[in-house]
């Protein structure tokens, strides 16, 4: 189930770029939450140069929205932000004050994927 949306600044990043992120990312979690490689999921979107803002200022912002099963430990997501913020950085070159990464978890029950619906997870 993780769905990673990854969002940048149209042309920002090569077709390269995004499959090494894509790659990276997707052995990072299928290792860290121990899950297979086909149930990790990462989309990129694009905004126009003209409409990505900071601080109420014309900025390259790099946006990151991870969805996974609640049911993990607060330690166990600092850890999963860390890395992912690592990968992001490294692959975009954006500074840190134009990355915004969020985690949003969501009830395996209220998700399908390969036409079930997803078990629960074990809290670590």
């Amino acid at each position: 189930m993780p769905l990673y949306n990854i969002m940048t600044r149209a042309n920002s990043l090569s077709s390269e770029t995004k499959a090494a992120l894509a790659a990276a990312l997707t052995a990072f979690h299928s290792r860290f939450a121990d899950v297979p490689t086909k149930w990790v999921h990462i989309v990129f979107l694009d905004y126009a140069a003209d409409s990505g803002f900071s601080n109420g200022s014309p900025s390259p912002t790099v946006t990151l929205t991870l969805l996974i099963r609640s049911g993990r430990s607060a330690e166990y997501k600092r850890q999963l932000l860390a890395k992912i913020w690592e990968l992001l950085q490294a692959a975009t070159n954006a500074p840190d004050e134009e990355i915004v990464i969020s985690l949003q978890e969501g009830d395996a029950s209220n998700a399908m994927e390969m036409g079930k619906i997803l078990p629960d997870v074990a809290a670590r």
